[in-house]
């Protein structure tokens, strides 16, 4: 192992920190979704999620396992690479993090290229939700509905007349706009959810080019460290 500059001391080790805190995100979410998958009922009550049925904390265990693996994999490489400087696994670790980044660029494209089969998506499964009165669905379908009835003051999904009866979560105070006697919300959720995603993409948008340029800059700084191990070693050869 050759003598590096000051400067890239500096990078390995604020690769090997960036990297050690993203490993044991990725453990979190690993032990977390096994928590989930062992004993769904338990975890469930232990989360406060009592109401929610087990299967669907079955297959949120699955995807918390999936992203924790993948997260501690890269965390993985990440933290090795740089402490060992191992240009190997520097090399995999920018390798992963392009492929990231790959990912999350062909996903923004399919939105702006796709933008309206998206939303037609998005309306298509909200609509669903009203094929059945509220009472009929589960615990946690109902949750769902009221949260977003909640937040964007709506009630049904197509028509204020989809549920019968209405339920408490489309109850509003009449002195406020858009509530109408004796106390409902006089507009259908799925022209509100589509708004409100409207009005947020930008910010969605800019969360994902955060991360992304965030990415790249540990890709670069991984391939720099990497460029600096093989010349010091060249130059003890």
């Amino acid at each position: 192992m050759g003598d590096l500059s000051g400067g890239m001391k500096c990078v390995k080790y604020t690769l090997f920190a960036f990297n050690f805190l993203f490993w044991l995100m990725g453990a979190a979410m690993l032990g977390l979704g096994i928590f989930l998958l062992v004993d769904s009922n338990t975890a469930g009550s232990v989360l406060s999620l009592n109401g929610v049925p087990t299967g669907e904390l079955f297959a949120g265990g699955i995807v918390l396992v999936v992203a924790g693996s993948i997260t501690m994999i890269v965390g993985f490489f990440g933290c090795c690479g740089a402490i060992k400087e191992s240009q190997c696994m520097l090399v995999t670790f920018a390798v992963f993090l392009c492929c990231l980044v790959a990912v999350e660029i062909a996903v923004g494209v399919y939105y702006v290229v796709a933008k309206d089969r998206v939303n037609d998506l998005i309306e298509n499964g909200l609509n669903s939700l009203a094929n059945k009165n509220y009472t009929e669905y589960s615990t946690a379908e109902q949750a769902l509905i009221d949260t977003l009835q909640k937040e964007l003051e709506c009630c049904g999904m197509n028509s204020t007349d989809d549920w019968n009866p209405k339920p408490t979560s489309c109850t509003c105070d009449i002195s406020l706009a858009n509530c109408e006697t004796p106390g409902y919300w006089t507009r259908a959720c799925t022209p509100q959810v589509i708004a409100f995603i409207a009005r947020n993409i930008y910010i969605i948008g800019g969360v994902g080019i955060a991360f992304g340029v965030i990415m790249i800059i540990g890709a670069v700084l991984a391939c720099c460290l990497c460029n600096a191990v093989k010349k010091s070693r060249n130059e003890i050869a």
